[in-house]
């Protein structure tokens, strides 16, 4: 089965990262400008600005590497500069090194305060200008590639635990072919459901990104505990006895069990696996507390578990069952509207009323009827 997720963020890096070298110089003093360009352009790109107002400009259409910013200017000072840098998202991780006549302790401290990396004393000094920005410039190359790097084990871990969930959903596929596109319905349902309440920012569902990324991800594992049910309950072609039916309702446990020991297994990096474990052990919890198998009531319940609630619930309803013939799209929010308040969150499906429409465009795409391997999920 390959669920149509959306790609993490992260990405990795097409090339190795380049040594930085462009650099700009704000200074009022033009003999310092044409001074430190010459002593640099012959290993960087260098931009000059002479005024701070200038450098904002230039700011606003080109990043460099590093910034040599002079201290005292007419008008905006380089404090009151890289004030502005640092109060901005995409300037304020630029480097910046202080130009300064003025020597003191309390100067250096300022400076540092400040934000800036270091400093150099006027009058300029070529070794001692080219020393102080390799240095930097080596930092910023090492910090970037640190970076990269950490994206690039990011990539792959997400990929790691995709490729996991997707390895215990199809154990759940391979064991009831009934399910058919069950499993990837319910996830692609789940997936709006989330989109819709980040969405719609409502103050008693605020959910995280990442929160609602897990519910997604997680989604297709809700039934994996029906792999510790026994095939004569499970393939069972008719109504489950009320006896059969007490079994199969084990499968939450069963499947919160298996979670619990892969979260043991693998300590801090399991956090993914706590969203999955929320949808496996209470997708089958009621509103009003008459679900199983902990009778959790209200907001007791995960909203990981409340929203696979409503997706597991109107696939249900309009899938195909030796016992019964599939409903429609209008028929089952007809019954699920009746549930509400019972069943499932009545905010939630409040909230949800809006793409509902969408569950019917998912139902049509991956109807049973389109599977060619004789039921089980692809």
């Amino acid at each position: 089965m390959k669920s149509e997720m959306q790609e993490p963020a992260v990405k990795v890096a097409a090339a190795p990262l380049e040594l930085l070298n462009s650099i700009l110089i704000v200074d009022d003093d033009v003999t310092n400008l044409r001074l430190l360009q010459e002593i640099l352009k012959k290993e960087y790109k260098v931009y000059a600005a002479p005024s701070g107002e200038r450098a904002l400009l230039f700011l606003q259409k080109q990043l460099p590497d590093l910034i040599l910013l002079d201290v005292e200017m007419p008008g905006m000072s380089g404090y009151e500069l890289i004030a502005r840098l640092k109060a901005d998202g995409k300037l304020r991780d630029i480097p910046v090194i202080f130009l300064t006549a003025q020597e003191g302790r309390d100067k250096e401290e300022q400076a540092f305060r400040l934000g800036a990396v270091d400093y150099i004393l006027k009058p300029i000094s070529s070794g001692v200008v080219m020393a102080r920005v390799g240095l930097h410039m080596q930092l910023e190359t090492y910090k970037r590639r640190l970076e990269q790097l950490v994206e690039h084990k990011t990539y792959q871990l997400q990929k790691a635990q995709d490729s996991i969930l997707d390895i215990l959903a199809n154990i759940t596929a391979f064991r009831d072919s009934d399910t058919g596109w069950h499993i990837e319905r319910t996830t692609l349902y789940s997936k709006v459901i989330v989109e819709n309440i980040l969405a719609q920012d409502h103050p008693h569902y605020q959910i995280s990104e990442d929160y609602a990324n897990h519910i997604v991800k997680s989604a297709k594992l809700h039934d994996i505990g029906k792999v510790a049910v026994p095939d004569s309950i499970l393939l069972k072609p008719a109504r489950l006895s009320m006896g059969e039916f007490q079994l199969i309702k084990q499968h939450t446990t069963y499947g919160a069990q298996m979670i619990d020991d892969a979260i043991a297994d693998l300590g801090d990096d399991s956090s993914f696996l706590h969203v999955a474990r929320e949808i496996v052990i209470s997708h089958h919890e009621w509103w009003n507390g008459t679900g199983y198998p902990n009778g959790l009531f209200g907001d007791a319940i995960p909203i990981a578990g409340r929203v696979m609630a409503i997706a597991d619930v109107y696939d249900s309803l309009r899938s195909h069952r030796p016992y019964k013939m599939p409903m429609s799209h209008e028929e089952t929010l007809g019954i699920m509207r009746k549930e509400t308040g019972t069943h499932f969150d009545p905010v939630l499906m409040y909230m949800t009323e809006s793409v509902f429409h969408s569950f019917q465009s998912i139902a049509t795409e991956y109807h049973d009827d389109e599977r060619n391997d004789g039921g089980m999920m692809l």
